[in-house]
C-alpha cells in the first residue's frame, strides 16, 4: 500500500509537468504493453505493468510501477517518465528530450514522507497562524467590551505618525534586547519584553482591524466585533501573500508599537498631572 501511495504522489506531480493532451491514438494500459516495430502512437501510459517499445512514440511515454524496455528500433520523440521501475535501452534506440526514472526504494519513500510531512506541517502552521490572526483581535474585542472599544476609538490611523513612533520604539527595544542578551540575568527580562511586544501586536491588530472594518459601511449597524472580524480577515489575506505578507506584518508591528507607545505615554502624562494637582 505504501508503494502504491508514493507511486500515485510521484505520478500526480510529474503529470503536471507533461505538456499537451493525449490524442485518440494514445495508449492507456494497466497491464504489460508492447508497441511493435513499425507502429506509431502519440502517447503511452502504462500503470501497473511493463512496457516494451519497439515502434515510434511521438508524445509522452509514462510507465508507473513497471519496467520499460526500449528495443533497438524504438524511436521516442518526447519525455520518458518511469516511476517505480527500471529502464533498459537496447543499442540503436532513439530517445528525444528527457528521461525521468524515479525508483521507489526505501530511501525515496522516506524522502517523500519527510518532505510531505514538512510541507503538511508548514501548511498546518500557516493555517493555525491565520486563524489566530483573526480570532485573537475578535476575542480581545469581545472580552474587553467597553474598555477595548474605548481603546480602539481613541486612535485614528495616522499612519505617518504611528510608523514614526513605532520605528523608534522598535530601535529602543532592539538596543535593550541586545544589552540583555549579553548577561544571563537579563534573559528573563528579555522574555518579558517579547511578551510585551506580542501583546502590543495583538492590541494594535485589534485597532487596525476595527479601522479597516469601519471602511465598509454596510450594514450600517455593524457591531464592533464584526468590524474587527472583517478587518482581521482582510489583513490575514494579505499576510498569506508571499513577500507582501512579510511587509504587511512589519508595518502592522510598527503601527502596533506606535499605538501602544502613545497609550503608555498618555497614561504617564495623566498620572503626572494627577500627582501635581494633589
Amino acid at each position: 500500500m505504501r508503494k502504491i501511495f508514493y507511486t500515485f504522489i510521484c505520478f500526480a506531480l510529474l503529470m503536471l509537468l507533461i505538456p499537451g493532451m493525449a490524442s485518440a491514438r494514445s495508449i492507456f494500459e494497466h497491464q504489460n504493453t508492447i508497441v511493435p516495430a513499425g507502429q506509431t502512437v502519440n502517447d503511452v501510459y502504462v500503470i501497473g505493468g511493463d512496457a516494451e517499445i519497439r515502434g515510434k512514440v511521438t508524445g509522452v511515454l509514462v510507465v508507473v510501477n513497471g519496467d520499460l524496455h526500449l528495443g533497438s528500433t524504438a524511436d521516442i520523440n518526447s519525455v520518458v517518465v518511469v516511476i517505480g521501475g527500471l529502464v533498459k535501452q537496447d543499442p540503436g534506440a532513439v530517445l528525444g528530450d528527457d528521461v525521468y526514472n524515479i525508483s521507489l526504494d526505501s530511501a525515496t519513500q522516506n524522502s517523500l514522507m519527510i518532505g510531505g510531512g514538512l510541507a503538511l506541517g508548514l501548511w498546518v502552521l500557516q493555517l493555525a497562524g491565520s486563524l489566530l490572526m483573526v480570532l485573537i483581535p475578535v476575542l480581545i474585542m469581545l472580552l474587553g467590551k467597553q474598555k477595548t472599544a474605548g481603546f480602539t476609538d481613541r486612535y485614528q490611523l495616522n499612519l505617518g505618525r504611528l510608523l514614526y513612533i513605532g520605528f523608534f520604539s522598535s530601535l529602543i527595544i532592539a538596543a535593550i534586547s541586545t544589552l540583555l542578551l549579553v548577561t544571563v540575568i537579563g534573559i528573563p527580562i528579555l522574555i518579558l519584553i517579547l511578551l510585551a511586544v506580542i501583546v502590543s501586536l495583538a492590541m494594535g491588530m485589534t485597532v487596525i482591524s476595527c479601522r479597516i472594518g469601519e471602511m465598509f459601511h454596510e450594514p450600517a449597524q455593524r457591531s464592533d466585533w464584526m468590524k474587527v472580524l472583517l478587518g482581521a480577515a482582510i489583513i490575514t489575506a494579505f499576510l498569506n501573500i508571499p513577500i507582501v505578507g512579510w511587509i504587511v506584518l512589519l508595518l502592522i508591528l510598527l503601527i502596533s508599537l506606535g499605538i501602544c507607545t502613545q497609550w503608555i505615554t498618555s497614561k504617564r502624562k495623566k498620572k503626572s498631572k494627577t500627582s501635581i494637582k494633589e
